[in-house]
């Protein structure tokens, strides 16, 4: 398999989601729905002019013909936009919105037309021209490269082991079409879509227009889109041109085909070295390359962050790695969740489990011996993994016995990874207020309006923890920021140890507001809060918060906090264990557990994390038994994953956090670590079992199932209902 095959990987199912699951089943609307029937009246429509070449240059886009239909009320080329910025910043290469006059692959953005009915808009598509001068067919062509070494190389009679590996492109196969509209209404665009939505997004429209940042808004609405947070970039530029340069409303969907970019491309070579006496890791050398597409985009970030993690929780005396950053003329890929960190995790953990065998050491205890001291965190994970999981047995296939008594192959696998947090960088500012209403409940506003349901829950239960109330007392909703107007904001999604901070300290400004209100109310300077009341310590009396915010008029129940800067965030780190079976006959494989230690730092509303792992798991079954036969072969979802699914989180003491915040809240890397540890914990679970490693993702049907026998349809055991 290439570099250039793709590998399609169907979206798996939140399993807190209920109007995914509605839509399954045929009983929740789409946002093609709605665009075919709910739209405002006076909508126009929006369709995108694509190139046909994987490489063309081009010097006029004739568009006199299309604009005399009757309806057609603007055709849009690079040359209309205000700023025609590129989707990735820190390329020097980047793609541009619409292109200006050169094509880099099949089905680039070129042009933009918008007519008032579907009727006009398909006869204007017929009538655009463009000169196109297609240009030979170019190959790849190395345009980065990155370098991580350290230490000198180790002396002596060392053993190696050398893995080279394939892990394709990923695209994602969602439920449906990516669409929306936007309403145009006296200068305001509000947007309503199924992607993600986030600050930046707002501030790189407002530059690519140069128009306030007060005049885009968005709507959050249950649409559609979120399976997985993706960001369709392409659709929001494009409804924001059209909307902005007609001053009408208008809409856009895209077709499968057209919505997702996929993820990186990756192959190489990974060698490990050890000392069998010593039974102690020395080097990890190689290397890695990464296929862009037709674009950098962030390649060349994600190549140096992959590299410099591969060895961070092994005691290694040298490592040398190298990468480099390839183009292709094939569609442009950008980072996926986990991106980077999943493509090497699992060539390095089939390494290191490679070396523990070849020196009779339980994999455990070997990669504890191995495990750098000075990841203190990481080390502590790995113990509470062997308390979590105890070693077993495997049951060997015995060719003397009946075919109906034949037990199954079964293989178990560990694997590790630690996410270094990074150095302190400049952030997205994070804003929240908290306010107590006359119902006697609070509200959260956030100034980011990307809020995942297990966020919302989270800065509920920081607030609760400060205020003495249950989590249950409190709403949380994001709303765009109005005020703070800064052009600079690099930060793409809300952090949650950036927001969990601002609203520690929203709560604890409003808490002295309570104890200042109560005071007053009292009379006595012995106030505090407690189970949802301000309580008088002398003379036991107490006012309950409804009955506190119907009584005073005369104090602000409302506080809000700007954090402008933070430490840098912890660092997270995940252990994880998982146990395969293979049928002894068919080769048919079974996910029987899968158990992970996270170390997430304090974390309020663990559920989020497990829905965190359930995604992880969804997304290593899928990367590993998708294929080439993606019309006919079932591809794995949350729903076909194990039954024995647990999670430990490193405990952490919160006592006297409402005097002071924590020194952290919640990690960086939480989502990058899951995904490394599940999938290569599951890879190495197959070598146990097979002996043999796993050296291309998606598995071969070869690999899975005797040569002998013709298999055209991987039988993975579904247990949807």
């Amino acid at each position: 398999m290439s570099m250039n095959d793709t590998t399609y990987i169907r979206r798996f199912f939140s399993l807190y989601s209920q109007e995914e699951k509605d839509k399954v089943r045929g009983l929740a609307f789409y946002p093609t729905d709605y665009l075919r029937a709910l739209l405002p009246a006076d909508v126009a429509f929006v369709d995108v002019v694509r190139s046909p070449h994987a490489g063309a240059t081009f010097d006029k886009i004739d568009s006199s013909e299309a604009l005399q239909i009757p309806g057609v009320l603007k055709v849009i080329t690079a040359k209309d936009i205000p700023q025609n910025l590129s989707f990735a910043k820190r390329s020097k290469q980047g793609q541009l919105i619409l292109a200006d006059g050169k094509v880099r692959y099949r089905g680039e953005p070129c042009a933009l037309v918008v007519a008032e009915s579907r009727e006009a808009l398909s006869a204007a598509m017929k009538k655009i021209q463009v000169n196109w001068k297609p240009e030979a067919e170019r190959g790849a062509e190395v345009i980065a490269k990155a370098a991580h070494q350290i230490g000198k190389p180790p002396s002596g009679q060392l053993a190696e082991v050398k893995l080279p590996f394939s892990f394709p492109s990923l695209h994602t196969r969602y439920l449906e079409a990516e669409g929306g509209w936007v309403q145009f209404d006296n200068g305001e665009m509000t947007f309503h879509a199924g992607s993600l939505f986030s600050e930046s997004q707002r501030t790189w429209l407002s530059q690519i227009l140069e128009i306030p940042l007060s005049k885009i808004k968005a709507q959050e609405s249950p649409l559609g889109g979120y399976f997985g947070g993706r960001q369709q970039r392409e659709l929001l530029a494009f409804l924001a041109l059209s909307s902005h340069m007609t001053k009408r409303s208008t809409c856009l969907s895209f077709n499968s085909k057209e919505q997702d970019v996929g993820s990186y491309g990756y192959k190489g070579e990974l060698s490990l070295s050890y000392d069998p006496a010593s039974k102690r890791l020395k080097s990890l050398t190689g290397q890695v390359m990464i296929d862009a597409g037709s674009y950098e985009g962030n390649a060349q970030m994600v190549l140096q962050r992959m590299i410099e993690h591969a060895a961070t929780i092994y005691d290694f005396e040298h490592v040398n790695l190298e990468g480099q950053v390839i183009c292709t003329p094939t569609h442009p890929r950008r980072a996926h969740r986990g991106e980077g960190l999943s493509a090497i995790t699992w060539v390095t953990e089939q390494l290191v489990e490679q070396a523990a065998k070849a020196v009779e050491m339980n994999p455990l205890e070997f990669r504890s011996l191995n495990c750098n001291q000075h990841a203190e965190n990481a080390f502590q994970v790995l113990q509470e993994v062997e308390k979590l999981e105890k070693p077993f047995r495997l049951v060997p296939v015995d060719r003397n016995r009946p075919v109906w008594d034949e037990k199954s192959i079964q293989g178990r696998g560990i694997a590790f990874q630690y996410a270094i947090p990074g150095a302190h960088k400049e952030f997205d500012l994070s804003e929240v207020s908290v306010e107590l209403t006359n119902s006697g409940s609070f509200k959260i506003r956030t100034s980011n309006v990307t809020l995942d349901l297990h966020m919302k829950q989270a800065l509920a239960e920081v607030a609760s923890m400060v205020l003495h109330t249950h989590p249950k007392a409190f709403t949380v909703e994001g709303k765009m920021r109005e005020q703070i107007d800064k052009p600079a904001r690099r930060e793409t999604y809300p952090e949650l140890y950036y927001l969990a901070q601002a609203t520690w300290h929203a709560s604890k400004d409003l808490a002295g507001k309570l104890k200042t209100a109560g005071t007053k109310i009292f009379g006595s300077d012995s106030v505090r809060l407690q189970d949802g009341a301000i309580v008088d310590a002398n003379s036991n009396k107490k006012m309950g918060y409804r009955e506190l915010a119907f009584t005073d008029h005369d104090h602000d129940l409302q506080s809000a906090f700007v954090l402008k800067d933070i430490e840098r965030p912890h660092g997270c780190s995940a252990g994880a264990v998982t146990r395969v079976a293979f049928h002894p006959l068919t080769g048919e494989l079974r996910v029987e557990s899968v158990r992970v230690v996270l170390d997430a730092g304090p974390v309020f509303y663990k559920k989020g994390l497990e829905i965190q792992l359930d995604t992880a798991i969804s997304w290593a079954l899928a990367a590993l038994f998708s294929s080439e036969f993606d019309s006919d072969q079932p591809i794995p979802t949350t729903l076909d994953g194990p039954d024995d699914v647990s999670l430990a989180t490193l405990p952490y003491k919160l006592e006297g956090a409402d005097e002071r915040p924590p020194e952290f809240f919640g990690s960086r890397g939480v989502t990058d670590v899951l995904m490394s540890v599940v999938l290569a914990s599951l890879v190495n679970a197959i070598y146990d079992a097979k002996n043999l490693p796993v050296q291309e993702i998606p598995m071969l049907l070869d690999f899975m199932y005797p040569k002998k026998r013709q298999q055209t349809v991987l039988n993975f055991p579904l247990k949807r209902f």
